[in-house]
């Protein structure tokens, strides 16, 4: 299950106390939680490309097989269930057997109750295409999420409010503004409370699909994910929605909860550096037993080379995360790129640049980067050396 724009800070699992998420809470506790699940690429497609060949976002050779095409190799039916055109049109969507693509409807009105919204349509197909799997199937569901109509019932937005608090508004477009000051408080909060809204209505529509995955008669060999390819800012950086998709954390730092077949890695949460092609790799070796994945080593603690390392690349940018270390860098024409630099995990939201005070770091961490995308764009990012202990201690 993809949900587009759902950043991992408003879910319980990821440390958040204020928004409810029974369903995610409940799925954290019966599987691997990966705390820094690091997308690729703001970008639909590129990221999609990492689902289903496992390809990075920086590289440029594409698997032999995508992985409906390994699933209905593996003799299971294949089903893609979306309300996005952008990934039933896909051009590496042709391998599933059925593609199923959801009217959305742009609303102009939030919706009186759950059953009218967006997510809670996609959820009821959802149940209908899962109830009539009687073989081992592939069921890769991509909601809009953030990204679509905000039409949550008013009143989840307004649980969040306090008594002086603004009132939330009744918008249902996706908010997209920019601005070079701060944002006023009282405006933010409205999008912030409007936001938590959503993610409350899709939390329960997420429980709906558990109970039927758990009472579905595979259920005990069913591998379930719920991920997302990219997060949504909330006046971070000067901007409220994805104005411009700059490389910061509140866009690339997405979930990813998986709950293993028999149960395994119940209750384990990993701090290693993830990207959406380790996604790939486990699906993978769940239907080509023996496949490498770093995932499975993880939830079956397995000895493996730490993951020290997680790239991304947009139009004119791109970013470095380290256990120790956020680098950003931009390029405008033929100017000289420019560089951020945080120190992680400390500065959690990037707010505190420090290139200047640490430009030998910043130096070692564009020349990683450059090899990094060299070896992605060769296929040989499993050959990369671990990075020297001043880029990947956060205790340097």
């Amino acid at each position: 299950l993809v949900l587009d724009r759902l950043g991992s800070g408003f879910l319980g699992p990821y440390g958040n106390t204020w928004v409810e998420t029974q369903s995610c809470n409940r799925l954290a506790s019966q599987g691997l939680l990966c705390e820094f699940m690091v997308s690729d690429s703001p970008e639909l497609e590129s990221v999609y490309r990492s689902y289903w060949t496992g390809c990075h976002a920086m590289g440029g050779r594409l698997a032999e097989e995508t992985l409906p095409e390994a699933a209905a190799r593996a003799g299971l039916r294949t089903i893609l269930l979306t309300d996005e055109p952008k990934v039933a049109e896909h051009p590496l969507a042709i391998g599933f057997a059925e593609r199923i693509l959801l009217p959305a409807d742009e609303l102009a009105a939030a919706a009186k109750e759950i059953e009218e919204t967006q997510i809670a349509r996609l959820t009821q197909a959802a149940l209908e295409v899962l109830a009539r799997q009687r073989e081992p199937y592939l069921l890769w569901i991509h909601s809009r999420g953030m990204s679509g109509s905000w039409d949550a019932p008013l009143e989840y937005r307004n649980a969040f409010r306090d008594e002086d608090d603004p009132q939330p508004g009744e918008f249902t477009a996706p908010p997209l503004i920019r601005k070079s000051g701060p944002f006023d408080p009282d405006e933010l909060l409205r999008y912030v409370h409007a936001y938590a809204g959503q993610v409350t209505v899709m939390d329960l529509c997420l429980g709906a699909l558990l109970d039927a995955a758990e009472e579905h008669p595979m259920a005990q060999d069913a591998l379930v994910a719920i991920t997302s390819p990219r997060g949504y800012p909330l006046g971070e950086h000067g901007q409220v929605g994805p104005v411009e998709d700059a490389l910061y954390g509140e866009v690339l730092n997405v979930p990813l909860i998986l709950r293993l077949p028999g149960g395994g890695g119940a209750l384990t949460r990993t701090q290693e550096l993830i990207q959406p092609g380790d996604l790939h790799e486990l699906l993978r070796a769940q239907l080509v037993p023996g496949s490498p994945s770093l995932l499975l080593d993880i939830a079956e603690g397995r000895d493996h080379p730490p993951r020290d390392i997680a790239c991304a690349v947009a139009k004119g940018e791109r970013a470095i995360r380290t256990p120790a270390w956020f680098l950003r860098e931009v390029r405008k024409g033929d100017d000289e790129p420019r560089v951020e630099l945080f120190a992680k995990s400390d500065d959690r939201w990037e707010v505190n640049e420090v290139a200047s005070r640490a430009a030998d770091v910043a130096e070692e961490l564009k020349a990683a980067l450059d090899t990094f995308e060299q070896a992605a764009r060769e296929g040989r990012l499993d050959e990369l050396a671990p990075l020297a202990e001043t880029l990947s201690n956060q205790w340097r």
